[in-house]
């Protein structure tokens, strides 16, 4: 194909298939303004990938789009042997994908269109900003980075490429029972929003036994205060960046509590962590992680005037409440408590709620399955245009939320706010 027979009906995706800049120069990409994905070495029309860090959540991300269409994974890099030769496993369309220990050198590597960052948080951004500056797409596993200087750093460099995908993986904002919830909630469906609770509850220690001394700070990087924020930054950042999706506020302030209540190992990072935001429109919240009880599970819930929505991320309840009615004289009027002509005030049920109505979608629940959604998004950002769903400014919101929590925990449950945090920036 010559560049004379490139027309304005032609897509992203069509100009991807058709091979690489063999055809078409970078500059013809811009003028599409396409992100300028075709590195002059990708022969195979497909998003060539690598990925630092192959632990837990690295191999389940391979797992995940092993067998993509439009990707596929070129190289590997681990600083941990066993981390490094398990992935290779996970990879059964390329058995001539390279392995390294040196992330950098992925990065020269001139066949590589993507880069996927799945390393301890501290290491998000400083390899995040130097995939950018060497002309790479970047996919960054959750949360977006260490600190405030950190992510502003990292919000100032996607500016500077805006030809690259940048995206962090808080894969449950693709949810599709999360957008039902939004339009619920947007719909006046839940009446006057006032409290919401975020919760990760598991029984589990969350730290790798039998580990040489060697590598045991390496492989527990959740437990130490140099490489995250525990669990606040690793794991309720999901429920929160759910609830400021649907919400469309921030919180102010936040004032929060956290103690080492079970596992008196060395760790630094408390296993039991409980406290509140108060956001922008007056709204409280309660957010709680620990690994002594898994009552809960993960997820999240909205409570209005009119009904409450309860999530556990493959699903939401939605639940009426039945005893709503004197609210129209304060009012708060809401179409699922108009009394209709010859309805009962009187409902049979004693119950004050009404039975749940439920909203399952298979992909939410579903671990790999959503994770290999959030990449084919990645792909549809780099191929057709697409705006990122979590991109920087996005990614950044759950961090500021967890930031503040974390702060305040860290010193005896003192009120922190949104300007103190980002004071620190």
């Amino acid at each position: 194909m010559k560049n004379k027979t490139v027309k304005k009906v032609l897509t992203r995706r069509d100009f991807f298939k058709q091979g690489s800049s063999v055809a078409v120069g970078a500059a013809s990409l811009a003028a599409l303004g396409a992100p300028a994905i075709v590195s002059g070495q990708n022969l195979n029309s497909r998003i060539a990938l690598g990925m630092i860090g192959t632990g837990s959540r690295g191999g389940s991300i391979l797992r995940s789009i092993d067998k993509h269409e439009r990707s596929i994974v070129t190289d590997l890099c681990d600083i941990y042997p066993p981390n490094l030769e398990e992935s290779v496993n996970y990879v059964t369309r390329n058995p001539k994908v390279r392995t390294t220990d040196n992330w950098e050198k992925v990065l020269e590597q001139k066949d590589v269109d993507a880069i996927i960052v799945s390393t301890p948080l501290y290491l998000h951004v400083p390899m995040s900003v130097a995939s950018l500056e060497a002309g790479k797409h970047v996919f960054s596993e959750k949360s977006m980075g260490l600190n405030v200087k950190q992510i502003n750093r990292m919000v100032a460099e996607v500016k500077k490429h805006p030809d690259k995908v940048y995206l962090v993986g808080y894969q449950s904002h693709l949810n599709e029972c999360l957008e039902e919830a939004k339009r619920l909630y947007e719909a006046g469906a839940l009446g006057k929003v006032t409290q919401f609770s975020v919760h990760f509850d598991r029984n589990q220690t969350w730290r790798k036994e039998d580990v040489d001394p060697e590598w045991e700070r390496v492989l527990n990087w959740r437990l130490y205060k140099e490489y995250c924020g525990g669990v606040l930054t690793e794991v309720v950042t999901h429920e929160i960046d759910q609830v400021i999706h649907i919400l469309g506020t921030m919180p102010v302030n936040a004032s929060f509590y956290g103690k080492i209540m079970v596992y008196n190992d060395g760790r630094e990072h408390h296993d039991s962590v409980m406290g509140t935001w108060e956001m922008e429109d007056g709204v409280l919240g309660v957010g709680t992680g620990h690994f002594s009880n898994s009552f809960r599970g993960i997820g999240w819930v909205l409570q209005g005037t009119h009904g409450t929505i309860e999530s556990d991320g493959g699903s939401i309840r939605v639940y009426w409440e039945k005893a709503a009615r004197h609210l129209d004289s304060f009012g708060i009027k809401h179409k699922f408590t108009a009394v209709k002509l010859g309805q009962s005030l009187e409902d049979v049920s004693s119950s004050k709620m009404t039975k749940p109505k439920e909203f399952k979608k298979e992909v939410d629940g579903d671990y790999e399955l959503s994770t290999g959604r959030e990449f084919e998004h990645f792909y549809d950002c780099i191929l057709d245009g697409v705006k990122p769903a979590m991109g920087a400014e996005t990614a950044r919101k759950p961090s500021i939320a967890a930031f503040m929590a974390y702060e305040s925990s860290m010193n005896g449950g003192r009120k922190v706010t949104r300007e103190e945090i980002e004071a620190m920036g």
